[in-house]
C-alpha cells in the first residue's frame, strides 16, 4: 500500500475495547515517533502516555467533551516543547 492509499483509506475511530496495550506495543510506537524528522533535528516532540482512567475523563472533558477519548485504553498525548526558536528558512 503506498501513502495515497494509506490516506485514503483510513478512519476515524471512535469506539474502543477495554483492552490493555501491551508494554511492547507501546514502546514501539513510542520509537517509531522519536525518529520522525524534526527541523535541525531539535525533536521538541514530548508524549506522554495516559493509562489512568481518572486522568483519561479529564481529557476526554478538555477535548470538548468527546465521549470516545475516555473509552481508548491508552492516549498518547503529543505536546512540543519549544523555546520560543523559529528556524530561518533561506
Amino acid at each position: 500500500m503506498d501513502v495515497y492509499e494509506t490516506i485514503a483509506l483510513r478512519k476515524s475511530v471512535r469506539e474502543f475495547i477495554e483492552k490493555q496495550v501491551p508494554g511492547a506495543t507501546l514502546s514501539r510506537l513510542l520509537e517509531a515517533a522519536r525518529m520522525a524528522p524534526s527541523a535541525s533535528n531539535r525533536q521538541e516532540w514530548r508524549y506522554v502516555v495516559v493509562q489512568k482512567p481518572e486522568t483519561r475523563k479529564r481529557l476526554a472533558v478538555a477535548a470538548f467533551g468527546q465521549a470516545h477519548v475516555k473509552q481508548a485504553p491508552v492516549i498518547l498525548v503529543c505536546c512540543a516543547e519549544t523555546d520560543g526558536h523559529v528556524m530561518a528558512c533561506n
